[in-house]
């Protein structure tokens, strides 16, 4: 969970940051719908900018082999490992952030569900643009909210034709799909004060650019803005709609009567370059890896040649770390080491603390299929298991919609070995993923003791439904799987 709080951290800058020299360089011009496109744009990339790592690989050339002899490492571990337990900060931060993210998305829903309830209730008139103009009851301003535009009854009755321009003006440039999805980013962002600016710019462009169609519909301007000025006493309530009135209202006959800005001066929106690279070297990270080979092990001494003060850390290919030794590294089978990761500095202090001052190595292994590790055969009701001959269905099984990578990682959160058990060895499970996605037949094909045995067999037989092999034409079949669980005792 931290890694998505930190996820959110690096959100929060980027958004401020591009924020910042919009307000400063583009806000006061009259490109409204240049200026929109860049602020929902710089919305949409600050979210995906902390997603995008370039990773630098460098060789590690002539480094001599460490490697003390042939050790298996195991696929599944031999035991839970050992995690320092949470801070209570951790835990109080984590509650505080999604206890806002739910209120920010509930009131939200309840606006949605407040103008559905008066879209339902109230009386229905399709205008020639295709926009469905909703009559109510309700003392409320117009407002329109994606294809409706909401009137009273006392509007409606009324002059109401510059209204109906400037509520179709919201709905043909699709102002209330571009609201909500701010919306949802300000959920997920409800303490950065950037987000709720970059909202209530927007929403002010929005009126900015249906104030322009009305205009340019042929609409007197003075008339206009005492229109203006005269519903500027009522507001609609719902904050995800685009109401014909807002308390902008000053920003906006000024800007009725602003003269157009020049050109040139949307290339001020160039800014987002500079900033989008160093936002990609910052997030840039530099990976060791053998001279000869895009992945695997590298020779560790030349990451750390006094073999001493530097942190070493063994990461599973689902995620799981913990600190080894130079010793342990030694005896890792090279052929299952992806990658040699190495954090340096503030970076490697930041994620392991002050232990991690002189560099951190981090040893990623590769996941069981890179490994060949999992065996297939097939499975015949009437003829019995075929050992060892590769079945051939249109779709193999899958742990609940991944593959066998899921699987083991959901073994290896179940196992715990009894301290008592001492057995090393590779272990053969064999079972049966049947046609309604239940795991049934489980045996043992290759025992490495009574313990271990027992042990797998009661957690796989508890496995969670899998779906099912499926050939050609979409049909379930029976699927047999021979899974090898390595056991190491260090």
């Amino acid at each position: 969970m931290m890694s998505f709080l930190l996820y959110e951290g690096k959100v929060a800058v980027a958004l401020l940051v591009f924020y910042l020299f919009y307000r400063f360089l583009l806000r006061k011009e009259t490109f409204h719908r240049f200026n929109r496109i860049v602020l929902v744009g710089t919305a949409v990339l600050s979210f995906t900018l902390p997603l995008c790592i370039i990773t630098i690989r460098k060789p590690v050339p002539d480094m001599p082999e460490v490697y003390a002899g042939p050790v298996e490492v195991a696929d599944v571990a031999a035991g839970p490992l050992e995690t320092a337990p949470l801070p209570w900060w951790h835990t109080a931060l984590t509650i505080i952030y999604f206890a806002g993210a739910a209120f920010i998305l509930v009131r939200l829903l309840v606006s949605i569900f407040s103008i559905l309830r008066i879209v339902r209730n109230g009386e229905k008139s399709y205008d020639e643009d295709g926009c469905r103009v909703v009559v109510t009851e309700k003392d409320v301003e117009p407002f329109s909210w994606m294809r409706y535009i909401v009137m009273s009854r006392k509007d409606w009755e009324g002059p109401h034709a510059a209204i109906l321009a400037h509520e179709r003006a919201h709905i043909r440039y699709g102002h209330s799909a571009e609201l909500l999805l701010v919306d949802v980013f300000s959920s997920l962002q409800w303490f950065n004060p950037a987000i709720w600016m970059l909202r209530s710019d927007l929403q002010e462009l929005h009126e900015f650019e249906a104030d322009d169609a009305v205009l340019r519909s042929g609409v007197n301007l003075r008339s206009y803005q005492y229109l203006l000025i005269k519903k500027a006493v009522g507001k609609s309530g719902y904050s995800v709609a685009n109401s014909f009135n807002h308390s902008i209202l000053k920003n906006r006959i000024k800007m009725m009567s602003k003269t157009k800005s020049p050109l040139r001066k949307g290339l001020r929106a160039l800014y987002l370059l500079p900033l989008l690279c160093l936002g990609l070297v910052l997030q840039s990270k530099t990976v060791y890896v053998p001279e000869d080979s895009e992945s695997g092990s590298a020779a560790i001494t030349g990451l750390m040649p006094d073999g001493s003060g530097t942190l070493i850390i063994l990461r599973q290919p689902w995620g799981d770390e913990k600190e080894i030794t130079l010793e342990e590294y030694n005896q890792l089978d090279e052929g299952k080491i992806r990658s040699l990761e190495l954090l340096k500095e503030a970076a490697a202090r930041d994620k392991y603390g002050e232990k991690a001052a002189n560099g951190v190595i981090v040893i990623t292994l590769k996941m069981p299929q890179e490994l060949n590790e999992i065996v297939v055969i097939r499975y015949d009701d009437d003829d019995g298991p075929v050992p060892f001959q590769l079945a051939n269905p249109d779709k193999m099984p899958s742990f609940q919609g991944g593959d066998m990578n899921d699987f083991s990682r959901w073994l290896n959160r179940q196992i715990t070995v009894p301290k008592s058990c001492r057995h090393s060895g590779t272990m053969k499970i064999k079972f049966t993923v049947d046609t309604n996605g239940n795991v049934r037949d489980v045996t043992i094909a290759e025992s490495v003791c009574e313990e271990l045995d027992a042990l797998m067999l009661d957690i796989v037989s508890k496995s969670p439904k899998w779906e099912p092999a499926r050939v050609a034409d979409g049909s379930p079949v029976s699927q047999t799987l021979t899974i090898p669980v390595k056991f190491v005792v260090r």
